[in-house]
């Protein structure tokens, strides 16, 4: 047995007999390393084995973690992140990144409007960053949109501000790895796999309301669909 797969299974037995637990801090890489009179790198690659499982998570600067619940989520419903996080007992929150009303975009396809509002955030469990997203919608529809709280719900703005109802929703799901940029805020190294989601919602008239691309961290979050 190689000496990286003794200590991925050095520690996936910690995991196991609940010597470390969900939310735990892992040994760090140099107490790894004088365990097993091993290399950072051989050391490296048994983590990101156990990363690359679900098992366990890093945090820039911060050192690796056990990997807690994940959030579920049913692809096929529309979603709303702080009540599907609060039924299943997380704390959400959301932290505003940028904004900008763009003209040169690349979304001529989906939208008719020559201005759109561009809003980036990052979304957070239990102050666990785990989502970053991209928001496209129509300026001139949602003017002054940057004049309410979009730390909160977009939907929420949209219904009461604009009287704008999302009614359904259409997602595209592909695996990928992190952006750079995208990385950079979830304080992670580039090239982290991630799920990445394009959800189109639409209202009653079917037109198209908002264009967001999210990225999820692939150890945070579980897709269950029911089938009838």
């Amino acid at each position: 047995m190689l000496l990286y797969q003794q200590i991925r299974n050095y520690i996936h037995q910690l995991l196991s007999e609940g010597t470390l637990n969900t939310g735990d801090k892992l040994p760090s890489e140099r107490l790894l390393q004088e365990q097993f009179n091993s290399t950072r790198i051989t050391v490296r690659e048994a983590l990101l084995r156990l990363e690359a499982e679900g098992l366990i998570y890093s945090q820039t600067r911060r050192g690796w973690f056990v990997t807690p619940t994940k959030l579920k989520w049913n692809p096929a419903t529309k979603v709303n992140f702080y009540e599907l996080a609060k039924q299943q007992g997380f704390v959400a929150d959301t932290q505003v990144i940028s904004h900008q009303e763009i003209s040169n975009h690349d979304l001529k396809a989906e939208f008719s409007a020559s201005t759109l509002h561009h809003l980036q955030r990052a979304r957070s469990l239990d102050e666990r960053l785990v989502m970053f997203e991209d928001i496209f919608c129509d300026a001139a529809r949602f003017d002054s949109l940057a004049e309410h709280n979009l730390n909160g719900s977009i939907t929420q703005i949209m219904a009461n501000q604009y009287a704008t109802n999302v009614v359904n929703e259409q997602c595209a799901i592909s695996v990928t790895v992190l952006p750079d940029d995208v990385a950079q805020v979830l304080q992670k190294n580039s090239g982290t796999p991630c799920l990445k989601v394009i959800r189109k919602r639409f209202d009653e008239l079917g037109s198209l309301v908002d264009y967001n691309i999210e990225y999820w961290l692939h150890n945070a979050i579980e897709m269950t669909v029911e089938g009838h």
